[in-house]
C-alpha cells in the first residue's frame, strides 16, 4: 500500500502541453468541420455547393 504518497501526481514523460484543454477541443473541433466552399451530396445525388457565408447554392 502506498499511502498519502500514492496520491500525489506522478511524472509523466514529455514536455508539457502548450495550450489548454478547451483549446485543443476547439481546434479539434474545426478540423472535423468540412471546410468552407465544400461540395456536398444532395438526397437525389445532385452536388450542393455552400458559398462562404454558409448558404446554400442551388
Amino acid at each position: 500500500m502506498l499511502g498519502v504518497e500514492g496520491a500525489e501526481d506522478r511524472l509523466v514523460a514529455g514536455r508539457p502541453r502548450r495550450i489548454a484543454e478547451a483549446e485543443l477541443s476547439r481546434i479539434i473541433g474545426l478540423a472535423k468541420q468540412a471546410p468552407a466552399g465544400a461540395s456536398d451530396r444532395r438526397e437525389e445525388g445532385e452536388l450542393a455547393a455552400e458559398d462562404e457565408s454558409g448558404a446554400q447554392g442551388h
